[in-house]
């Protein structure tokens, strides 16, 4: 009862409503948080209804922020929910983090400014930032403490100085993918995967096991439970039946 109170009383953000986010946000409602506060500029596209917690036929053109909204909210009708269909931006990251004690990085590829921006905003606030991606059939979540080191060292990318230069991020692409499933036979892509270049080859499975990872990792945080912070990681795929909990150099 002592950790349902605790989690009843959470406020629990999330950036991001597509494959992962969408699907965190309802397992959460359902593990009983109180309050859940969410943010989505996008629309619902018919590729998206492989994997994406709201997306339907009858749902595409409609904005994802107020379809999860309103889909969890019959959930749990007494929590209290926000939503907006703002997405992240630099000057509203500390109201949007403001009061919470984990925020759930769930925004796609390629957005690594606004991500880096997000976890420094978190990390000021004393805040956790909970990184979390799905790739074909597995998935990767990593915790960052108030504490601890900041995505730009785990990313290892050039400081905000120099990017306000013109010097673009790079992620090296074991920071996102540190094990390579074995089903994938076509490595050079891999790197404009990461970057955003090309399309994310997304799957229901994938997309889920991230979303329970990062719903799972949230409530360890809530609930007190001691848990892996970075630069260690959880790598788990279903396909290759692998799962790892390792440390980056």
């Amino acid at each position: 009862m002592e950790e349902q109170e605790k989690i009843q009383n959470s406020r629990i953000a999330i950036a991001g409503l597509g494959g992962v986010g969408g699907l965190a946000a309802e397992r959460l409602m359902r593990l009983g948080v109180g309050s859940l506060r969410i943010t989505d500029p996008g629309r619902f596209e018919a590729s998206n209804i492989n994997r994406q917690f709201g997306a339907t036929v009858d749902n595409l053109g409609q904005y994802k922020a107020e379809i999860v909204y309103g889909q969890i909210k019959d959930i749990n009708p007494l929590a209290r929910i926000e939503y907006d269909k703002q997405g992240i931006t630099r000057g509203g990251m500390s109201s949007f983090l403001q009061d919470c004690q984990v925020v759930i990085d769930a925004m796609d590829f390629g957005m690594f400014e606004e991500s880096i921006l997000l976890q420094k905003t978190a990390k000021q606030m004393g805040i956790f930032y909970l990184f979390t991606a799905a790739i074909g059939f597995g998935a990767i979540s990593v915790v960052f403490g108030p504490g601890g080191m900041t995505l730009e060292e785990y990313d290892r990318v050039p400081s905000e100085s120099s990017r306000s230069q013109g010097v673009k991020i790079s992620v090296p692409i074991d920071r996102i993918l540190p094990i390579v499933p074995e089903y994938v036979h076509d490595r050079k892509l891999l790197a404009d995967i990461i970057a955003g270049r090309i399309p994310v080859p997304t799957s229901s499975i994938g997309a889920g096991l991230a979303a329970i990872q990062a719903a799972s990792e949230a409530i360890n945080i809530i609930i007190g439970r001691d848990i892996p912070l970075a630069p260690s990681y959880t790598y788990n795929d279903l396909v290759d039946r692998r799962l790892v909990v390792g440390t980056m150099s």
